[in-house]
């Protein structure tokens, strides 16, 4: 997960433990300002919530680029190459820019004081300013009231499902958990809300009262529906007060909950003025692609599919569960976990557990100070629930036992972003991967290019 190498970008990585959360824009604020303030030479749409806000903000980025925008998008957690964290126009940032950015960094007297995600953070304003993007798709690292992204000043910003996660830091309940969320609230820029509990939903829309921002959401001003997924992934039907007519979509991401994702980046693309035509729409969402999101392998070693998703607290280990149902994933189901000792991994593992056939418990190397115990978790599932369960000593051996239990059966790698991120580099995945990217580069090619129409492109007034 970190970086590596010796140029200027492992200078400024390496030294900061990559989970290390100061909260408080102080740090941020003097940073930019020694830089030039990099995040204002372009309009920005920003994105919190506890899940979905990666897979909004790929789909918000695509619909964009689809529609003639030279784009940025800023997501986090990467899986094993820092540059899946800053893309332009879906592609990596190259590497000399990152490299130039990182030692413009490191001679700014604020840097010192820094976090990795701060640090990161600047990076990406640079790299977007020094490329030339018209918007930036921009999503919070922690909670957002704090958060080192917050100090943009959007033209529009979603909050994505809230659900009990970072509790030590961001509050023990979803209405302290959503305050903290509704910080990036700014007055008079819309705010689009997905499904969540009431009680956050309420007290987003008081907050949002208060600060003076418009608010539409998800289940009010738009809505889904005839959702079918399918192995080609999830087609549905998105309808709104600015789109009464409808419209007929399609994403290669499996899951219901990914037509909700795809939709509340619509929702808030329309409200915050960028409104486009339903071919371009339909090409942004059907070109999104975020790794380790319920990310399929079909030539998987021993004929098994390989899943891969940072289902990493109990909601979004609800949706893979649900998710893998509704795909009809051939059995046995076998499921590789690596957590971090921080997370909530009993309600994980017990969710879990009511879907897979024996599961494998693993530790990721990558982890650090935040290792959890496999043996502890081992001996409370044997316990508390009745599941094959085992322990492997890294996640190249539990890969390697999970596939040979589950044949041409399903394995799902899942829990903590670095276990993901391991197992996706394996050799011994090597034919998987490389068949996965041939069957991306064909789909790319069959949607086309965002390049057409770039000069008629409706931009934010």
């Amino acid at each position: 997960m970190l970086s590596g190498g010796e140029g200027a970008l492992a200078a400024l990585l390496d030294p900061r433990p990559i989970a290390a959360v100061l909260p408080g824009l102080d740090r941020i604020e003097a940073l930019l300002e020694q830089l030039g303030c990099p995040e204002r030479t372009f309009e920005a749409l920003h994105i919190a919530g506890t899940n979905g806000k990666g897979s909004t903000a790929s789909y918000t980025a695509g619909i964009l680029e689809a529609g003639g925008l030279r784009t940025g998008l800023y997501t986090s957690p990467h899986l094993a190459d820092i540059r899946e964290r800053f893309l332009v126009d879906g592609a990596w940032v190259e590497e000399p820019l990152i490299e130039a950015a990182a030692a413009r960094i490191i001679a700014c007297e604020a840097s010192d004081a820094c976090t990795y995600f701060e640090v990161t953070t600047a990076l990406a304003f640079i790299c977007f300013a020094e490329s030339g993007v018209d918007v930036a798709v921009v999503e919070t690292g922690l909670g957002g009231r704090l958060d080192a992204t917050n100090v943009l000043r959007p033209i529009g910003a979603a909050i994505t499902p809230v659900g009990l996660d970072h509790t030590e830091l961001l509050g023990p309940s979803l209405p302290a958990i959503a305050a903290e969320k509704a910080g990036i609230f700014k007055r008079d820029v819309p705010v689009s809300l997905g499904r969540m509990p009431r009680e956050a939903r309420d007290t987003l829309e008081r907050i949002a009262r208060t600060t003076g921002s418009p608010v539409a959401r998800l289940g009010r001003e738009a809505e889904v529906s005839d959702v079918r997924m399918s192995p080609a992934g999830t087609r549905f039907r998105y309808a709104s007060r600015d789109r009464p007519k409808g419209l007929s979509l399609a994403t290669r991401l499996p899951g219901r909950h990914q037509a909700d994702n795809a939709a509340l980046a619509l929702l808030m693309l329309d409200r915050s003025g960028y409104a486009y035509d339903e071919a371009r729409v339909r090409r942004g969402v059907a070109g999104a692609h975020l790794p380790g999101r319920f990310e399929t392998w079909r030539e998987g070693p021993c004929g098994a599919t390989l899943v891969f998703d940072i289902a990493h607290n109990p909601a979004a280990a609800e949706v893979l569960c649900q998710t893998a149902a509704g795909m009809a994933l051939a059995r046995p189901r076998i499921a590789v976990v690596g957590m971090l000792a921080d997370k909530d991994w009993r309600a994980v593992l017990s969710r879990l557990a009511l879907d897979m056939d024996a599961m494998i418990l693993v530790r990721p190397v990558a982890a650090g100070g935040r290792q959890w115990d496999p043996h502890e978790a081992q001996a409370w599932l044997s316990r508390e629930l009745d599941v094959p369960v085992e322990v492997c000593v890294d996640v190249a051996e539990a890969v390697v036992r999970g596939c040979a239990l589950a044949g041409s059966g399903t394995l799902l790698v899942t829990g903590s972003a670095y276990t993901v991120g391991e197992a996706r580099a394996l050799p011994e995945l090597a034919g998987a991967r490389v068949a996965e990217q041939k069957a991306n580069h064909a789909l790319r090619s069959e949607i086309g290019t965002a390049d057409e129409g770039r000069t008629d492109a409706p931009r934010c007034a």
